[in-house]
């Protein structure tokens, strides 16, 4: 029998966070990513405009006005550090905090393991994986996913083995840059 493949990695907020973005960056496709984006710009921009540019009528609407800007520097300059502070925090609560994991992949099942549980599942348990630059994910349903970090992996053959060996057993597979 062959060895099986072997991710062992340390479960913290940045890999939580690297895992929450790639799951938001495939079930988001890019279109709406960057609709979002635009529509937060034309609001900061139509909020500088009319601060900036008097109304035909000399009436400027300052509250909204204020309220475009204040959406628009939420969206680009204060969102990102607030999703990491929300993540810090719910992750400080979590029992499984710090911990190290390891999971060993064969063909016909994955025993996931930490210091404070052991699992073993079969293949058929998963229904969709998704490569990242950064890692896999494994879903067992659409919402829920696990995260295997590459630089959990021995070295890059074993993760491009692993990309391989889940792609035959699990029915949908996709990529994400």
């Amino acid at each position: 029998m062959e060895q099986p493949i072997v991710i062992r990695f340390r479960w913290t907020a940045d890999e939580l966070l690297q895992a929450n973005r790639y799951h938001f960056r495939h079930t988001c496709r890019p279109i709406f990513r960057f609709g979002l984006h635009f529509i937060f710009a034309f609001l900061f921009l139509g909020g500088v405009l009319m601060l900036t540019m008097p109304s035909p009528d000399g009436k400027t609407p300052l509250p909204l006005s204020i309220g475009f800007l204040i959406a628009g520097i939420y969206w680009f300059a204060v969102r990102p550090f607030e999703r990491r502070w929300t993540v810090r925090r719910q992750i400080s609560k979590r029992p499984d905090r710090d911990l190290d994991i390891e999971w060993q992949v064969a063909a016909d099942k994955i025993l996931a393991q930490s210091a404070l549980a052991r699992s073993e599942v079969s293949w058929q348990a998963f229904t969709k994986v998704v490569r990242t630059p950064a890692g896999v994910l494994l879903y067992p349903f659409d919402r829920l996913f696990h995260w295997l970090p590459r630089h959990g992996f021995a070295n890059d053959v074993e993760f491009e083995k692993f990309v391989e060996l889940a792609k035959g057993k699990v029915p949908r597979h996709f990529d994400v840059a």
